[in-house]
Parts: C-alpha cells; structure tokens; sequence
C-alpha cells in the first residue's frame, strides 16, 4: 500500500487525475454494480412471486375441479337407484293335504329379494316381470291361456301387493312350424337353437315400495299344474321418470350439466371467502369487541368486589362505636 501511495504521489501530485478521473469511474461502476444486484434480487423476488401465485391458482382449480366431480358422483350414487335386479325362480308343485279346499297344486315358488334390507328405492316406480322360458311342445299348445300371479310381501310375510296375469304361447301354424324346421335344421342339429319361446309376464307395472313395509319376498304361483317349463326368472326394472330418465339415458350431457353447475357454486363460494379473508376490518372489528367484552366484564367484577367490601367496611365500624360506647 505505500508503494501505491508513492506512485501515485509521484504521478498525480495535485490529485487531478484520481479526483476528477479514477474516483467518477469508481463510484459510477459502483452504482451500475449495486443498481444491477438490485435489479436482478428484485426479478428473482418477481419470478418467485409469479411461481408462487401460478402453483396456488394451479393447486386451487384442481382442488376445485375435483370437488366439482365428487360432489355430482355422490349425487349420482346417492340419487340414482340400481336399474335392473335378477332373481332366479325355482318352481316346484305345491303339496296340498287331502282334506284342504283351498289349495290346488299348482307349481309356485317364494322368491327373496333381499335379507330383512331395504331391497327397492321409496317413491320410484318399478317393473316387476317374470320370463318363462317354455319349449314348443304340444302339451304346452293345448294349454292355451294360463293365469300367472305374484303376490309381495315384507319381511313380516305382510301382503303388500297382489297382481295376476295371462299369458300364453306365441301362435304359429302347422305350415309356419314346417317352414321354420326346415330352414333351422342345421342349427337345431348341432344345438344352436331349441324350439322354445321366451313368455315375458308383467307383473307389476308401476309398483313402489313402501317405507314402513318395504318388499323383502315375492310369491310366484302359475295357475296350470301341466305346464311346462326350462326355467323361470324374474326380473325387477327401474321405471326411471324425471330426472333420473334424463340422468340415465343421457349420463354424458347430465354429467357436463352437473359438474359445471357444482363448479360454478363452489367458485363463487371461494371468490367470496377470498375477498372475505382479503378484508381486515372484519378482524379489527372483533379485536374491538373483544376488547369491548373484556372491559365490561372487569367493570363487573370490580363492581361486585366493592358490594363485597361495603358490609366488611360497615361491620367494622360498629364495631368501632360498640367499643367507644364500652369506654
């Protein structure tokens, strides 16, 4: 360092060239160096910010977004009941003692919908159907007409609803059966198609479950003891009206409608909380009434201290006074 102040003693002895040369460069590249670090901490601040801001709006929307999607399942699942049930039916010949009246063997099966729980939605409309699967037979072609009833009950065996209906083969004649041999022969052959015809009966066309009896079994009784039957199944269809027809029938469109809808209520909701949480008077507010509460109940308690003191200070002087009249 004296070396330095030497030279420069020897160079510059009036000190023109580091005033007025050296010492305007040193201070304004000092200057440039402290305004670009400022600069550059205020971009990164600036970057920082924006990142921080765009992930909060980012996580926010898929927060949204995802509520919007649950809420309208829930909805859905809560709102939508099951559309279709099947139930096996296994018909068997009823056992009639000799001296019984009433009872006619008849084939007839008791079909349990459920355990002793809630089987069918309250207040929607169902379909009760049963599928006979009949084969062609000509025992089955003298039958003609046969009755088919269905009586439901609850789990307490209580009768509920009770319907009957007629059915019977499709009709086809001699020529027509003829005809369909011939061109099925290879298929009925090899066993890829049987000559048998699917009887559809309904039941029950616009059936609802009551709240305090709810349908737990089903009685099935076919009116014909020589009928002839592959297999009987029952089938319990959800009559959909109103917004449950246009919810399962357009499950798409519903969707789009309900998630936009719950988007829109929960943004708004969050918009609100926002500018809610985003005005502080509110919290200077309580802090004031706080306050408010604080002093008005110190002033009661100092109110209450003195009615305490007043027949302490009182007893104490007459006390005082029975002593100087002692005296």
């Amino acid at each position: 360092m004296g070396l330095v102040a030497l030279l420069l003693m020897v160079l510059d002895p009036f000190k023109i060239i580091r005033n007025y040369i050296f010492k305007p460069i040193a201070t304004f590249s000092l200057a440039a160096a402290e305004e670009y670090k400022a600069r550059k901490e205020k971009s990164v601040n600036t970057t920082k910010n924006v990142f921080l801001k765009l992930f909060v709006v980012v996580l926010v929307g898929f927060s949204v977004v995802w509520a919007s999607i649950f809420l309208y399942l829930y909805f859905y699942y809560s709102y939508m009941p099951s559309v279709l049930h099947v139930k096996d039916v296994h018909l068997n010949i009823r056992d009639c003692p000799d001296n019984a009246i009433d009872c006619k063997p008849y084939p007839t099966a008791n079909v349990a919908l459920t355990n002793h729980h809630r089987f069918l939605m309250v207040g929607q409309p169902y379909k009760i159907i049963l599928n006979l699967e009949m084969p062609e037979s000509e025992q089955n072609g003298k039958i003609g007409m046969f009755t088919v009833c269905g009586t439901v009950k609850d789990y307490g065996y209580m009768e509920i609803g009770t319907s009957c209906r007629m059915s019977m083969l499709h009709y086809k004649s001699n020529l027509l059966k003829t005809i369909l041999t011939f061109v099925f022969a290879p298929l009925l052959i090899f066993g890829y198609r049987e000559e048998k015809q699917l009887v559809t009966v309904e039941l029950f066309s616009n059936f609802l479950d009551d709240s305090n009896h709810p349908a737990t079994n089903i009685d099935i009784t076919i009116h014909c003891r020589d009928i002839q039957l592959y297999s009987a199944q029952l089938q319990v269809v959800a009559n959909f009206t109103g917004l449950r027809y246009l919810m399962f029938n357009w499950p798409v469109l519903s969707a789009v409608i309900g998630i936009t809808s719950n988007l829109f209520f929960i943004l708004i909701v969050c918009v609100l909380s926002w500018y809610h949480w985003d005005d502080t008077e509110w919290i200077s507010d309580i802090r004031d009434r706080y306050q408010q509460i604080v002093k008005g109940a110190s002033k009661v308690a100092s109110i209450e201290q003195t009615k305490t003191l007043k027949p302490f200070k009182e007893t104490e002087t007459v006390s005082k006074d029975w002593l100087i009249d002692e005296e």
